[in-house]
C-alpha cells in the first residue's frame, strides 16, 4: 500500500508539473525541432535594451548587418562588407536583394533610419557610439563612429536589425508579437514568455553559401520553448516536450552526463555573473567602500560553484568573464577579495553600516534565485542584512539601470570585449542616470575612454580598470558557470553548427531524426 501511494503521489507531481507547460508534447519525430531555453522574451520588437540581447531566437527573426561567429569574429550577414582606414569613418555595403517576409525590398533608407532610432531611443549604449549615419547610394551607407573604440563599430553592427521602416510603422504594437521577419524564417505562432514558433519562408532572399555558417539555418520547423524552472526543464527533455535543452541549469543538467540516452555539451561560460553596487547617490552603499569591499569577502564563491554549479564553472578573477578579449591570466592568481569572515567583519567595522536593510536585485531564474539567497546567507553570517527582490524579465528591464532602487544587482554581462562590458556597465554618459546603476564617476570614464582606442587597449590600461572597479567597491565578479547543451539522442545529431558563444546552434544543426 505504501509503494502503491509513493507511486500514485509521484505520477501526480508529474501531471502537475507538466500542467504548467502550455505547449503540447512533441519530438523531433513529429517534423519540429522543439528547443527549450531558460531566458523569457516578452516581446520581438527590435529596438530593445541589453536585457537579453544575446538571446539567439531573436536572430530566427531578423538578419542583422554583421554577426559575431562561433570565434567571436565578425561576420558580414545583412551586410557585404565594410572597409575602414581610421576605425572612425566605416563605408558599408549592403545586399541589393534583402526582401522581408512581407515582400518589402530593403535598402540604405531603411539602415540609415534604424540606426537613427535606435539613438534616438537610446536602448542601447553601443548607437550612443555613433556619430552620425547618412545613406551614400541605394545599397551603400557611411557609418562615422565618435571615437575609435575597440570593438564599438562589431558590437553596433550586431545590434542593427535589418527591419523595413515601412513595415516597421504599419505594425500596430511595433513588432512586438507579429514582427515581419527578414530571416529565412516566419514567426508563426508567439505567447510571450512561453513559446515562439518559427517556419521557413519560401520567398526567402539569400543563398545559403553568402551566409556564415553560424546562421545557415537547415531545420524546417523549430519551436522556442521559454522554461525558467530547472526542473520542469528536465520533465520537458525526458518527455519529449523538447528535444534539445540549452544553457540548461547545471544542477539539472549534470544528471545526464552518463546516461547514454543523452549527449551533454559542455563549453566553458562567455558572460559570468557579477554584482554590481548602487552608484545613486541616494544609496549609502554608493560612497561606503568599506561596506562594499566586506560584502565581497564576506561571499564565498567555491561555495557558489559548488552549490549552485555542482562544481561545474569557476571563480571570477575580474568583473569581465575570462573568455573577453583583454583578460589577464595573472588575475586568477592575485584575487582582490578571497573568501574571509575575519575580514569581511574588518571591513564592516570600517563602514558607516549600522545593521539596515539592503536590498538586491535579481531575475527570477532558478539559479539566480538560488544564488541570491546563498549570498544573503553569507552576508547575515557577517551581520549585513539582506532583502532580496526577484521580479520578472519586464520589470527587470524596467528598473536595473537606476540604482536608486536597489543596493546591488546580480547580472550577466555579454561582449567579445572587456570594453564591452565596460560600456556597458560603468559608462557614465551611457544613460539618463549614468552608468548602468545611475553612478556618475567621470575618474573611471576617462580610463575606460583612454582604452577604447584601439592603441589605448594596451594590457596596462586594461589592469588599471580592473584595479579601480574592485578597489573602489563598484562591481564584483562571482562565478562564470560552465553552459551545459544536453539533447536527446533519438534526434540523431548528424552535423553539430555552433554559435558564438561556443555552444550548439540547433536550427542550423543537422537531425536525421527530423
Amino acid at each position: 500500500m505504501k509503494r502503491s501511494t509513493r507511486r500514485i503521489s509521484l505520477i501526480m507531481a508529474l501531471v502537475m508539473m507538466l500542467s504548467l507547460f502550455t505547449f503540447t508534447t512533441a519530438s523531433a519525430a513529429d517534423g519540429v525541432l522543439d528547443v527549450g531555453m531558460s531566458i523569457a522574451i516578452d516581446s520581438m520588437t527590435p529596438f530593445r535594451a541589453n536585457t537579453g540581447r544575446d538571446q539567439y531566437v531573436l536572430k530566427l527573426v531578423y538578419e542583422q548587418l554583421g554577426v559575431f561567429d562561433e570565434n567571436q569574429v565578425l561576420q558580414p550577414w545583412g551586410a557585404k562588407g565594410w572597409t575602414t582606414e581610421d576605425n572612425l569613418n566605416y563605408q558599408v555595403e549592403i545586399w541589393d536583394n534583402i526582401y522581408d517576409s512581407a515582400g518589402n525590398h530593403i535598402t540604405a533608407d531603411d539602415v540609415v533610419w534604424f540606426i537613427t532610432e535606435s539613438k534616438t531611443r537610446a536602448l542601447k549604449p553601443c548607437f550612443a557610439k555613433v556619430e552620425k549615419v547618412e545613406k551614400t547610394g541605394d545599397y551603400t551607407l557611411a557609418i562615422t563612429m565618435n571615437q575609435d573604440q575597440i570593438g564599438a563599430f562589431d558590437t553596433m553592427c550586431s545590434d542593427v536589425f535589418m527591419v523595413s521602416k515601412a513595415a516597421f510603422e504599419a505594425s500596430a504594437d511595433e513588432f512586438a508579437t507579429s514582427p515581419v521577419t527578414t530571416s529565412i524564417y516566419a514567426l508563426t505562432g508567439f505567447q510571450a514568455g512561453s513559446t515562439y514558433t518559427f517556419a521557413m519562408r519560401d520567398n526567402y532572399w539569400q543563398a545559403k553559401e553568402n551566409l556564415p555558417a553560424c546562421v545557415q539555418f537547415i531545420v524546417p520547423n523549430v519551436c522556442y520553448h521559454t522554461i525558467t524552472e530547472a526542473s520542469q526543464m528536465g520533465i520537458a527533455l525526458e518527455t519529449g516536450v523538447i528535444d534539445v535543452a540549452v544553457q540548461m541549469d547545471l544542477t539539472t543538467a549534470v544528471q545526464y552526463v552518463d546516461n547514454s540516452a543523452y549527449t551533454v555539451e559542455q563549453v566553458p561560460g562567455n558572460q559570468g555573473w557579477t554584482l554590481f553596487f548602487s552608484g545613486a547617490e541616494s544609496r549609502n552603499i554608493s560612497s561606503d567602500v568599506n561596506l562594499c569591499r566586506a560584502i565581497c569577502s564576506a561571499i564565498w564563491n567555491e561555495g557558489l560553484i559548488q552549490g549552485l554549479c555542482s562544481g561545474y564553472g569557476v571563480v571570477m578573477s575580474d568583473v569581465c568573464s575570462p573568455r573577453h578579449i583583454g583578460h589577464n591570466p595573472e588575475w586568477d592568481t592575485n584575487l582582490y577579495y578571497e573568501y574571509s569572515v575575519d575580514k569581511a567583519k574588518e571591513y564592516l567595522a570600517q563602514s558607516n553600516y549600522h545593521g539596515e536593510e539592503l536590498v538586491l536585485l535579481t531575475g527570477s531564474s532558478t539559479l539566480v534565485s538560488r544564488m541570491a539567497q546563498m549570498i544573503q546567507a553569507f552576508c547575515l553570517q557577517v551581520g549585513i542584512n539582506i532583502k532580496i527582490n526577484s521580479v520578472d524579465m519586464a520589470q527587470l528591464t524596467a528598473i536595473r539601470l537606476d540604482g536608486n532602487q536597489y543596493d546591488m544587482f546580480i547580472n550577466t554581462i555579454g561582449g567579445t570585449y572587456c570594453a564591452d562590458h565596460w560600456a556597458i556597465r560603468y559608462d557614465p554618459n551611457a544613460y539618463e542616470l549614468g552608468d548602468g546603476t545611475a553612478r556618475k564617476d567621470y575618474t573611471l570614464g576617462d580610463m575606460l575612454y583612454k582604452t577604447w582606442t584601439v592603441s589605448g587597449y594596451t594590457q596596462e590600461n586594461i589592469d588599471a580598470v580592473h584595479d579601480y572597479i574592485l578597489t573602489n567597491g563598484i562591481a564584483y565578479g562571482l562565478i562564470d558557470p560552465t553552459t551545459m547543451c544536453v539533447w536527446r539522442n533519438n534526434c540523431g545529431l548528424e552535423n553539430e553548427v555552433k554559435e558564438f558563444a561556443g555552444y550548439i546552434n540547433p536550427a542550423c544543426s543537422t537531425w536525421s531524426g527530423l
